[in-house]
């Protein structure tokens, strides 16, 4: 078979079809939600979010543009917790994303059971802290 033959690129065209459609999709989030923070205190709660554990994606929150309201350094921690009505809430961990003061500061704590979910943000100093970006994925 001659490298330019229509039998050729019709081999051609069927393999590159079967591999797209054999290539692994991406992992999409079940769900998300986009805020920012406002000159919070220490153990200021985030928004409460359910997650219904649909896909294996795990829970991430990603920080940026981070102030603390007299602009001294500071560490902040951001601590998942999982909303039990009867019981004590359950807490998955504090992550640092004091890196977000000047880039990125990011919390992962893996694929979560169903369940509602919110953050506790935590800084150790008297003050407020900002953030001009709060990504969550779950």
């Amino acid at each position: 078979m001659a490298p330019g033959s229509i039998r050729h690129r019709r081999w051609y065209a069927v393999a590159l079809a079967a591999a797209l459609v054999a290539a692994p999709m991406p992992a999409y989030a079940e769900g998300s939600w986009n805020s920012s923070l406002g000159n919070v205190r220490s153990g200021f709660l985030s928004r409460t979010w359910h997650d219904s554990n649909n896909d294996g994606t795990v829970t991430k929150t990603v920080l940026t543009g981070c102030s603390r309201s007299d602009d001294a350094t500071f560490h902040l921690d951001v601590d998942l917790r999982r909303n039990r009505t009867a019981a004590p809430d359950v807490s998955y961990g504090r992550k640092s994303v004091a890196a977000c003061k000047g880039g990125t500061g990011t919390g992962t704590w893996g694929d979560q059971t169903s369940g509602d979910y919110f953050l506790q943000f935590w800084h150790h100093d008297f003050g407020t802290v900002s953030a001009s970006s709060v990504r969550t994925t779950y």
